[in-house]
């Protein structure tokens, strides 16, 4: 086996589980911390920021050719997830206890996406070591990277999505409450 594919196997069968059990482990955490009612809906959108600034890179590398300049745009996607995670963890300090098992998880979360992007390029290295600043299409974007790429939006993006659903809903509820007592001190004053 050469160890490009290797290095493939690695990535798709170890690193992508492995983020996404960090992921799985920081969404229940969230949930027993009761989010909602604690960060809520500001730290919810934190965790949509960084989503989305992860599937950069995933779709940037899955589609395109590991050009120089994709590399760097995928670089950048990283380094702004990071400064959001900091963001992120900074926030919620003091509003939400961080459990030593969810810190464990952010560090996973932060890490291992860099370390599949250098898998990357290590395995395109002629590529990502050329002079070629181009946007070009892979050579092979098949039925394994249509796996990937929906599996990263189905399994990470839909418990996201479903955290920042229950944060706006009791937002919501609280911002409901919050107007019908108004009302009702109003016309109580009347």
């Amino acid at each position: 086996m050469r160890l490009s594919t290797l290095l493939w196997h690695f990535l798709i069968w170890v690193l992508y589980p492995l983020w996404l059990l960090a992921g799985l482990v920081d969404y229940l955490v969230h949930r027993q911390s009761h989010i909602e009612s604690t960060s809520g809906r500001v730290e919810s959108w934190f965790h949509v920021g960084q989503f989305l600034l992860l599937a950069a890179p995933l779709l940037l590398l899955s589609y395109l050719a590991p050009t120089p300049l994709v590399i760097a745009l995928a670089t950048v996607a990283l380094a702004l997830h990071t400064a959001l995670s900091y963001a992120d963890i900074s926030y919620t300090q003091g509003r939400r206890y961080i459990s030593p098992l969810e810190q464990h998880a952010h560090a996973l979360l932060i890490v291992l996406p860099a370390v599949a992007v250098a898998i990357v390029i290590m395995i395109d290295w002629d590529v990502a070591s050329s002079r070629d600043w181009t946007v070009r299409l892979r050579d092979s974007s098949g039925r394994d990277v249509t796996l990937l790429v929906s599996s990263f939006f189905l399994l990470a993006g839909l418990p996201i999505a479903e955290e920042l659903i229950r944060c706006l809903r009791r937002f919501r509820y609280h911002q409901i409450e919050h107007d019908h007592q108004r009302d009702e001190g109003h016309d109580a004053e009347r």
